[in-house]
């Protein structure tokens, strides 16, 4: 199910076109402030705090429970392209301005994790079956013999695989991020083993996400690849 979005934006036409004014303004500014980091942080705060305030940013009217993390995903991706595409598309002033630029961006990623969602509940509903007594169905018994064998095989190789992680044999999961001895490839692989996402993961080491995320699919998802084809996966 996809959120019911709307926008609060109770301001005339005159006032909406004061505030974009207004906010690209400070996006010039931001954008022409490379020589001083500190100075372009304060401007982008302020940038953040003007946007915040208006009341045009996609509410959460429907109360949904990612909301907050796609926000703040979201926020993180707003910084980081406004002025160089670093992790996206720039923005470009010629075609939207900046606060439309942010909801189009954030609605898809609240759609997208809405879709997220609806796709693990429906795995979820299908694990979860039951007997009459109500016991869980351990779904390895209800399948052909040869469903079965390739369920052993992949239990199999999932314990390769945590193995691997946990003893590390060959030190190539101790490459960490950049500033970060703590976030290695083994960590970041083993809290991936045990069901975590990487906005939880981000959250855990006070990390962005897009950080976590570009780490995990340069340095640690090679790796692992490389270590089932080992395994003949």
């Amino acid at each position: 199910m996809r959120p019911h979005l709307t926008m609060n934006d109770k301001s005339n036409p005159s006032d909406r076109q004061l505030l974009y004014r207004e906010l690209d303004s400070l996006v010039t500014q931001i954008c022409q402030e490379s020589s001083n980091p500190w100075k372009r942080a304060r401007l982008l705060n302020q940038l953040v705090t003007k946007m915040k305030n208006s009341g045009s940013i996609w509410s959460n009217k429907d109360n949904v429970p990612y909301y907050e993390d796609a926000l703040q995903e979201q926020w993180e991706f707003f910084s980081n392209n406004l002025c160089e595409a670093r992790t996206g598309t720039q923005y470009d002033r010629d075609r939207s301005n900046v606060i439309t630029w942010f909801n189009n961006y954030f609605k898809w990623r609240l759609q997208n994790c809405a879709s997220r969602v609806n796709r693990e509940n429906n795995r979820r509903d299908d694990r979860e079956q039951f007997y009459e007594d109500g016991t869980a169905i351990d779904r390895i018994d209800t399948l052909p013999a040869e469903d079965e064998t390739h369920a052993v095989e992949c239990i199999q190789l999932l314990e390769e695989i945590q193995s691997w992680i946990e003893t590390n044999p060959d030190g190539v999961l101790n490459e960490c991020i950049r500033g970060r001895k703590d976030i290695t490839c083994q960590v970041i692989l083993r809290s991936k083993l045990s069901g975590k996402d990487f906005t939880t993961i981000a959250a855990e080491f006070g990390c962005a996400y897009h950080t976590i995320y570009s780490f995990y699919r340069k340095k640690c998802q090679p790796h692992l690849q490389k270590f089932r084809e080992r395994l003949g996966y």
